[in-house]
């Protein structure tokens, strides 16, 4: 087993990192090596845990290749392996009620540490709720947030933040998050009887930017709380590894159980990119009287890395309220058709917690990117027959199964960027570029291959050079530049003022000299080429730097190997970053692969 280890590490298919772990835990058990590198390796796609099953239908690594398998079912030398006795004798494994690298426990594995966070996370999540008295004239301000009478499911997400300490706000894209984060934060400022402060924060430096300028130009907000007030009870949204205090270099957390975080309200926004050990950071960082609240959509891609908390939490939504609940709703709410139902499991304290938001206010009921994500997550085939007949609205399904079909969805791509390359060929100001350039956005799921982003960009540089659309190179610092060349920035920089995420424009500053604009907050940051480092070129960028944006046109380009990155949240969350128009380059099997696979 070592050596055939050895040699998927050699072959790229896992991590060197997973056959270390492998040894560490068993150099004499093949099975329990072999499970110890399978959990290892599936952490890092987001797995919480494995199942039993995972390895009594052989799905080792995710390897589709029958020679590998047989070469591992050879190894272990059994027809009939009871994983159960092998796990359980191994002094590696336990029930968690001891500290092992490994936990084995209702047939599944989990690291330890994943273990230990999941566990730590549901034990906030089953803490009864603490009601004061209930004094309706107290909520008498949602009449002026909520004027209609109709069911609003943002009234009852301000209500439930209003009436605990933890609660999670979940949608889709278009279902109203950003105006139900505005909305709770006006509710507490006028429920609260006291001074509070509320900080907000979320995972990216590209998303805090977006919370700045949203707690900044709110209409609703600014007519509540002139820009003074707001200063009194508003914190300047901050990374989440800046609100813990995160060290860079150690990863030490000064935010914690005995340091805790001296907040009244922490709102964090994009929680789908929180993993479970970060989601327990927090927790584990909040006074008891703190009052926690996660917002995101629980089918967008999941974390990078170990496993994602926030799908397993929302499972717990289909339970409903508590009779408690949903009697304190009516009394504040006045809605009658509220949620509950037979509950064996008892975990309305966990379901008492969350909302879901299902109304699209983006979208119209008809809007074909609508029913194309929807058809993703609930998997209706008849829906895709549409797709590759190309008979939905404003979505184009190219097919790509050859190098003259790549060439032509290259010259198609081209085709796209048009309206941004007039805007340069008039000397339009930057402003109007940028603005211009920030309605399309070309997807890619994976980085490096002829499908990736590496290689579409030197493409797409190389096709628009020769047709003379780039009209001159320029080399700065071993880099090519042009005017219009656009780039994503890939690392945070406090010193000049960028976020990893932004997306900024070349062009020539008063003395000709090339600079990158980044339009935010309506104003322009220019920054001479010169002092930029860690970007990226981004005519075409990936999936996961996409996630919280929002074009007018996406186009997506999916790879033409099933590769392990490949599932349906992946798809839905490139698919919903679109408003208006959507196409999509992809041979149809390939399509329906990714569909099928699910990341949990």
């Amino acid at each position: 087993m070592k050596n055939l280890l050895k040699n998927l590490v050699k072959n790229k298919v896992i991590r060197i990192i997973d056959f270390i772990f492998s040894q560490f835990i068993s150099k004499e058990n093949n099975i329990v090596m072999l499970v110890a590198a399978c959990i290892s390796f599936e952490s890092n796609n987001g797995y919480r845990f494995l199942s039993l099953k995972y390895f009594k239908k052989n799905n080792f690594f995710s390897i589709n290749n029958k020679k590998t398998i047989k070469k591992i079912l050879f190894i272990l030398n059994k027809k009939k392996i009871n994983w159960s006795l092998e796990l359980s004798n191994h002094h590696a494994f336990s029930n968690g009620e001891i500290i092992t690298p490994l936990v084995f426990v209702e047939k599944k594995i989990y690291l330890y540490k994943i273990w230990k966070s999941e566990k730590n996370i549901l034990k906030h999540l089953y803490e009864k709720k603490i009601y004061n008295t209930l004094n309706l004239n107290h909520f008498k301000f949602l009449q002026e947030l909520f004027p209609k009478k109709e069911y609003n499911a943002q009234k009852v997400a301000v209500v439930l933040s209003l009436i605990n300490k933890i609660i999670f706000i979940l949608g889709g894209p278009g279902t109203g998050k950003t105006t139900t984060i505005i909305k709770i934060i006006i509710a507490l400022t006028r429920y609260s009887k006291k001074n509070i402060t509320i900080q907000l924060s979320a995972p990216t430096g590209k998303a805090t930017s977006r919370l700045t300028a949203l707690l900044h130009d709110s209409q609703i907000l600014n007519l509540y709380s002139s820009q003074e007030e707001k200063k009194q009870f508003l914190l300047e949204p901050v990374t989440v590894h800046q609100l813990l205090g995160i060290s860079k270099i150690s990863d030490k957390i000064f935010f914690n159980k005995q340091n805790p975080l001296n907040v009244d309200v922490l709102i964090i926004d994009e929680v789908s990119m929180i993993n479970i050990l970060m989601m327990n950071n927090i927790l584990s960082a909040i006074k008891k009287n703190t009052k926690v609240i996660f917002i995101g959509d629980p089918n967008q891609l999941s974390p990078i890395g170990i496993g994602s908390i926030l799908k397993k939490i929302y499972n717990y939504a289909n339970y409903g309220y508590s009779l408690e609940t949903i009697s304190i709703l009516k009394k504040i709410t006045q809605y009658e058709n509220l949620y509950n139902k037979e509950n064996k499991n008892n975990t309305f304290s966990i379901s008492d917690k969350i909302c879901v938001l299902k109304k699209n206010y983006r979208f119209k009921n008809n809007s074909e990117i609508h029913i194309l994500s929807t058809a993703i997550n609930q998997n209706k085939k008849e829906i895709f027959i549409k797709l590759f007949n190309n008979l939905m609205k404003n979505i184009f399904f190219n097919e790509v199964n050859c190098t003259s079909q790549y060439e032509k969805m290259i010259e198609k791509i081209i085709c796209y960027t048009h309206e941004y390359w007039d805007k340069i060929k008039q000397k339009k100001h930057i402003k109007e570029i940028i603005k211009t350039f920030q309605k399309y956005q070309i997807l890619s799921m994976i980085k490096d291959g002829i499908f990736g982003v590496n290689s579409i960009n030197k493409i797409l540089e190389k096709v628009m050079y020769g047709k003379n659309i780039i009209k001159k190179y320029f080399y700065i610092n071993n880099q090519i530049w042009y005017i219009g060349k656009p780039i994503i920035i890939n690392k945070n920089n406090k010193y000049l003022n960028l976020s990893n995420g932004e997306i900024g424009i070349t062009n020539l500053d008063d003395q000709n000299k090339l600079q990158v604009c980044f339009l935010k907050n309506n104003n322009i940051q220019c920054i001479p080429v010169n002092l930029l480092e860690n970007y990226t070129t981004a005519w075409c960028i990936t999936v996961h730097k996409s996630q919280g944006s929002e074009f007018d046109h996406i186009t997506l380009i999916l790879p033409d190997k099933n590769l392990g990155i490949l599932n349906k949240e992946i798809l839905y969350t490139a698919i919903t970053r679109s408003r208006e128009k959507l196409s999509i380059f992809s041979n149809k099997q390939m399509f329906i692969k990714t569909v099928k696979k699910q990341n949990f």
